[in-house]
C-alpha cells in the first residue's frame, strides 16, 4: 500500500515484501523488479538476492540462479541476518545442477498436508471405517481432519476384524465400555455407532446396525442431533439389539422419496404399520427384505401399495423381493396373478429355512395347481431372473414338500 501511494518511497524491506507476494501470485516479471530494487536500495538484502534466484530457477534457469546467489555471498556481509539462509540456498541450487545426486527422502514430511483438501477427502473416502479408525490415530492433524469432514462417515463400514477394538481406543474414556471386545466377538459396542452418527452430522447415506449391535435411544438421537438424513439405504442386522419402538422412529423420521434399499430380515415385530409408511414415503424403493417378518401380512402389503398406485393395475418400482421363511408366500403368489404391484421383480427369495414357518403353511400345493391353469398374461413376476425357493422345492423328498412335481411345470413356464 506504501508503494502505491508513493512510488518515491526508498525502502528496501517493502519491496521485499512486495516481491515475495508477486512471486507466490506467479507474476514473476514484477516480482523480479522489486526484488532487483531491494538489491540495488539495500546492497545487504539476503531476502532480495534469494527472491532473484528462486524466480530463476522457476523459471527454469538454475545456473543463472546459481550465479546470482553466489554474487549475493560475496557482496553480502557474512554476519548479515538471512545469509546462512542463502548458503542453504546455494546448495540446493547446486544438487539440482548435479546430475548424480539423488534425493533425499524425509519420511517426517505429512502427505495429508501436503496435498490440497479437497484431494484428500476424495482419498480418504476410498477407505471404510476400519480404516479411518486408524488414520485418525496417525497424528493430531489427521484427526481433526477426518473429524470435521461429515461425509467420510456417511457410509460406515464394518468389517469383521479388530478395527472397532482400534476405534474404541481413541473414544474418551468416560464413553468406553468396561469390557474391551475380544478377537472371536465382532459385535458393535453402542458407543461406537453413536460415535459414527455423530461423525457424520446428518450427512448420513446408509444407516447400518450389523449384527450383534445394541441400539439405544442415544444412539438414535445421534443420527437426528443435526440436520434430517437423506439416507438411501436401512439396513438392520438380523441379530441388532433395536426395539420396535426405535425403528418406528427410525422409519418414521428418515423415509424419504430418496430411498432405495430396505433391509429389516426376521425383524419379529415389525408390522402392518411400517409397511404403510414404507409404501407412503419410499416411492423409489427398489429392494426390499422382511424375511422372517410374520406380522407382515400379504394382504395389507397389496393393500398398502394399491392406495399410494394411481392404476389398481399399476407396478411399484420395487425389483428385489426378500420373503424367506415366511407364511404369506401362498398369499403373494395368488395376489400377483391378480394385481401386478410387484411385476417388476427381478429378484424374488421366499426359501424355507425355519421349520416352524414350515407347519404354518396350508395349500401351497392347489395354489401351484391354480397357478398352472390360468393364463400366460397371468403369470405372476414376468421378468423374474433370479427366483430362490430352497425348501418349497426339493425334488428329493418330492412327497414331503408341497407337489414338486407342479411347482417344477410352474418354473418352466
Amino acid at each position: 500500500i506504501a508503494l502505491a501511494l508513493n512510488e518515491n518511497v526508498r525502502n528496501a524491506r517493502l519491496y521485499e515484501t512486495r516481491a515475495h507476494v508477486l512471486h507466490k501470485l506467479g507474476e514473476y516479471k514484477r516480482a523480479m523488479d522489486d526484488a532487483k530494487e531491494a538489491v540495488i536500495i539495500d546492497g545487504n538484502s539476503t531476502a532480495g538476492y534469494m527472491r532473484i534466484a528462486s524466480i530463476l530457477a522457476a523459471t527454469g534457469k538454475p545456473k543463472d540462479a546459481l550465479d546470482v546467489i553466489t554474487k549475493g555471498l560475496k557482496t553480502v556481509h557474512a554476519q548479515t541476518s538471512g545469509y546462512t539462509q542463502m548458503d542453504i540456498q546455494r546448495m540446493s541450487i547446486e544438487r539440482q545442477l548435479d546430475p548424480t545426486y539423488v534425493p533425499r527422502v524425509d519420511y517426517r514430511l505429512d502427505p495429508i498436508q501436503r496435498l490440497p483438501e479437497d484431494l484428500t477427502v476424495l482419498v480418504l473416502r476410498l477407505l471404510d471405517t476400519r480404516m479411518l479408525a486408524i488414520c485418525r490415530a496417525v497424528s493430531r492433524y489427521w484427526m481433526m481432519l477426518i473429524n470435521s469432514v461429515p461425509v467420510l462417515w456417511s457410509r460406515p463400514q464394518f468389517t469383521p476384524s479388530n478395527a472397532i477394538q482400534e476405534l474404541m481406543c481413541q473414544l474418551p474414556a468416560y464413553v468406553k465400555p468396561r469390557k474391551l471386545l475380544s478377537r472371536q466377538n465382532h459385535n458393535i459396542p453402542e458407543c461406537i455407532l453413536r460415535h459414527v452418527l455423530e461423525k457424520s452430522r446428518g450427512s448420513l447415506l446408509s444407516l447400518w446396525f450389523p449384527d450383534g449391535s445394541a441400539v439405544t435411544s442415544a444412539t438414535v438421537d445421534a443420527l437426528f442431533g443435526h440436520r434430517r438424513p437423506r439416507l438411501s439405504s436401512i439396513d438392520i442386522g438380523r441379530t441388532a439389539i433395536v426395539s420396535e419402538t426405535l425403528i418406528n422412529r427410525v422409519l418414521n423420521w428418515t423415509l424419504s422419496s430418496q430411498i432405495t434399499d430396505i433391509r429389516l430380515p426376521y425383524r419379529s415385530h415389525i408390522g402392518n404399520e411400517a409397511m404403510e409408511v414404507i409404501a407412503r414415503e419410499a416411492s423409489a424403493l427398489r429392494v426390499l427384505d422382511i424375511s422372517g417378518c410374520t406380522k407382515v401380512r400379504v394382504k395389507h402389503m397389496f393393500k398398502a401399495w394399491n392406495s399410494v398406485i394411481a392404476d389398481a393395475q399399476g407396478s411399484t418400482a420395487l425389483e428385489k423381493l426378500y420373503m424367506n421363511d415366511h407364511p404369506g408366500i401362498p398369499e403373494l403368489l395368488v395376489y400377483s396373478t391378480k394385481y401386478r404391484h410387484f411385476s417388476n421383480l427381478k429378484v424374488l427369495h421366499m426359501a424355507i429355512h425355519d421349520q416352524g414357518v414350515l407347519s404354518m403353511y396350508a395349500g401351497l400345493g392347489p395354489v401351484m395347481e391354480y397357478l398352472q391353469r390360468i393364463p400366460n398374461a397371468q403369470i405372476p413376476f414376468p421378468g423374474l431372473i433370479e427366483l430362490n425357493i430352497d425348501g418349497v422345492w426339493d425334488t428329493t423328498i418330492a412327497s414331503q414338500r408341497f407337489e414338486s412335481i407342479n411347482t417344477a411345470l410352474l418354473i418352466s413356464r
